[in-house]
């Protein structure tokens, strides 16, 4: 009984870790609107990756990165609102080791998950503007991106993005979770989630001298009241972006969840980052 009610409790407080509460419902969020368009891309390394895209057919390209656990439509209600998908084509994926891009196993490296981003993005129909915004885990894939493929992305938008190494020590609920007596209790898509996890620290310790060489303008947006991913992680971007010309904004009463719970705010930064494009 008492293995049951920790494991209860340790769900729940995994559930949180990287922001695991139910995602917006595409259906709601493209209520009165052409739902996105499905497709499966191949990865250089042969894997799939799906991709839901809405918005124009040329114009500036947007590509979404999810954290963990998470999946496309985390950005719901982002890509549903009419101005932005006015304004260019919008592609969510799903990363490699989740949704529709689940087959083959969980990728806890951010190069390869970067590598598959980069696919989706060479695989569109023309030479656009790039804008590549990440979420939590989503972030530090993204600045790979942009730091392995200069040449294919012109913006980063970093959404409570975990990015220092020092903030990445295990919480009690992630180091009980991984003891032998209560893995088999916690439900399937944590330990995944876990998995990605477990190397996070190293792999952003082998990106931080790379954030220093971005020249690309970055934007972060945090939650001040983000209780999962600190939000000493947008100073230590203020630290680390040395070269970029980057924009900080600390969002009050914020948590975690800013994709579906306050959209307006990355909808905004991404319609100022179109229009400075537009002026160069």
């Amino acid at each position: 009984m008492f293995a049951l009610a920790t494991a209860c409790a340790l769900a729940a407080a995994l559930a949180l870790s990287r922001g695991a509460f139910a995602p917006p419902s595409t259906e709601h969020a493209f209520e009165g609107r052409p739902q996105p368009t499905e497709q499966l891309y191949t990865t250089a390394a042969g894997r799939s990756i799906f991709a839901a895209a809405t918005g124009l057919d040329s114009g500036p390209l947007i590509v979404f990165v999810h954290g963990t656990p998470g999946a496309w439509n985390d950005f719901a209600f982002v890509m549903a609102t009419p101005e932005l998908a006015a304004r260019a084509r919008l592609v969510a994926v799903d990363r490699i080791g989740w949704g529709h891009s689940a087959e083959g196993g969980i990728e806890a490296s951010l190069a390869e998950q970067a590598r598959a981003v980069a696919s989706v993005i060479e695989a569109q129909p023309e030479t656009r503007t790039v804008v590549l915004v990440g979420h939590s885990l989503g972030a530090p894939i993204a600045a790979r991106l942009a730091a392995d493929r200069a040449e294919l992305i012109d913006a980063l938008v970093l959404v409570a993005g975990a990015l220092d190494p020092a903030l990445e020590e295990p919480t009690w609920y992630q180091a009980l979770g991984r003891t032998a007596w209560i893995t088999p209790l916690v439900p399937e898509v944590l330990r995944r989630a876990d998995l990605e996890l477990l190397s996070l620290r190293a792999e952003l310790e082998a990106l931080a001298p790379a954030l220093g060489e971005l020249t690309l303008p970055v934007r972060v947006l945090h939650g001040l009241d983000d209780a999962l991913v600190p939000v000493e992680n947008a100073d230590y971007l203020a630290r680390s972006l040395r070269r970029a010309p980057f924009e900080i904004e600390r969002i009050p009463d914020q948590g975690h969840l800013i994709p579906w719970q306050c959209p307006e705010r990355i909808v905004a930064v991404l319609l100022a980052l179109l229009s400075e494009s537009d002026s160069r």
